[in-house]
């Protein structure tokens, strides 16, 4: 492309040289002096750029002429500026491409940088701070046939209602338990403290559920039985406004982000037809029923369609006969938007009624027996939107939401649940991290 424009450049000013020839030297114009790559030149840091979030990166350009020159500055290759300098906040922590754009028609040259957008250091926790969720900002469960049993839905209850039901359940050490339905479904937590990210180490556990099978009649299969993994998110509070804001939120890479074909049961789940694939932009939305349905309408009882292609329904079973759809929700839809897993559930007896969810590596709630080293997270494990790894210097809030989208026979929907959240380093647990 440059290359181009250069011989359309050196064309124009051949055409202007004849031009200016045939004239008198009186009416001669002046040639504007042409920019070479080394004329335009950028301050850069020792060590590069390197600013912290919601702090503002300031980049000085010189140039040895601006005759005819524009600049254009690009982050991600989105267009943040038009001006010779540049001065821009970054809100999200991880490493940025910067690119300058240095336009003198026909001419265009072009200057790469990287940006390191970090996070200032935390404060030791206080003393006197509790190992235990201590706040509920937000609770709504996709359908499931736990919703509106864990916790309890009663006539009338509002989202502050709900939310405030999820924490005497599950906070302070309660260890109760809640369901977040099928895929989506999502539980918002916060402490009384930063959980602090101690290099090397897992800083935190999510409980649930999770448990292996006992009679499998699979006698080489890896470890499963009921692990019905919950996507993980983190958020540092870096404006101190005591709230997870939107643009705070960074997601836990567990070991199917990776790779999902190292998982010890992804070649059985292909040869089971199962949906292997790791969808990042998954989304789902679900039909609220009109009625409940008669028995023999219970394989068609909650419809769904998500943004694949796929659609299906939620069926409805003979153990839990309310209402599967979160009944404080004020809409006749629900839509959720995550990562969704690899499906992880195979019937093993080839007859419904021995179904298996097997456990995925690590880096997920509701995934592993509590007692197990692989239900500790490392912070360190949390990646941006492009899948960076961003070192945060601890989170305020975390949040779980249900990560596999699927039916299991009798067993019905894969639904995370939790029982609560513990700050290891405030229990003296110490747990190295993976690499």
């Amino acid at each position: 492309m440059q290359i181009k424009k250069a011989f359309l450049y050196f064309v124009s000013f051949f055409l202007l040289g004849t031009l200016f020839t045939s004239c008198d030297k009186e009416d001669t114009l002046p040639t504007p002096y042409v920019l070479q790559k080394e004329d335009v030149s950028v301050n850069v840091p020792d060590g590069g750029f390197t600013v912290q979030c919601n702090q503002l990166l300031k980049v000085m350009v010189t140039s040895v002429s601006d005759e005819g020159v524009s600049y254009q500055w690009f982050i991600d290759n989105e267009l943040v500026a038009q001006t010779k300098n540049l001065e821009h906040m970054f809100e999200k922590g991880g490493e940025y491409d910067l690119t300058l754009v240095v336009n003198q028609f026909p001419i265009e040259l072009e200057y790469d940088f990287k940006v390191n957008v970090k996070f200032g250091e935390i404060v030791i926790p206080p003393e006197g701070a509790t190992a235990y969720i201590t706040k509920i900002f937000d609770y709504m469960p996709a359908v499931g046939q736990f919703t509106n049993k864990l916790p309890l839905y009663e006539n009338g209850d509002t989202q502050a209602q709900m939310n405030e039901k999820v924490l005497a359940t599950i906070g302070n050490n309660k260890k109760g338990m809640i369901t977040l339905g099928g895929f989506g479904g999502y539980v918002v937590m916060g402490f009384d403290h930063t959980i602090m990210n101690v290099a090397g180490k897992r800083d935190f556990r999510v409980l649930g559920n999770a448990f292996y099978a006992d009679a499998n009649p699979n006698p080489n299969a890896p470890e499963g039985g009921s692990c019905e993994p919950g996507v993980i998110m983190v958020a540092y509070d870096a404006n101190k406004n005591g709230i997870p804001d939107d643009n705070e939120w960074y997601e836990i890479a567990g070991s199917a982000h990776k790779d999902p074909t190292k998982e010890l049961w992804y070649s059985m789940a292909v040869a089971n037809g199962n949906d292997v694939n790791l969808y990042r932009d998954y989304e789902i939305t679900y039909y609220k029923p009109e009625s409940e349905p008669a028995k023999e309408n219970w394989g068609t009882y909650i419809r769904w369609e998500d943004n694949k292609g796929n659609s299906g329904y939620k069926v409805k079973n003979q153990f839990h006969n309310q209402c599967y759809y979160p009944l404080w929700a004020d809409n006749d839809k629900i839509s959720f938007k995550g990562t969704c897993l690899p499906q992880n559930g195979i019937d093993e007896s080839g007859m419904d009624n021995y179904f298996v969810l097997y456990k995925f590596d690590y880096g997920y709630a509701d995934n592993e027996v509590n007692s197990k080293d692989d239900t500790a997270i490392d912070i360190d494990w949390a990646v941006n939107d492009k899948g960076q790894r961003v070192h945060l210097p601890g989170v305020d809030f975390i949040k779980v939401y249900t990560g596999v989208n699927q039916e299991n026979g009798w067993l019905g929907e894969c639904s995370t649940e939790i029982m609560g959240v513990e700050d290891l380093h405030i229990l003296g647990v110490n747990i190295n991290t993976r690499q």
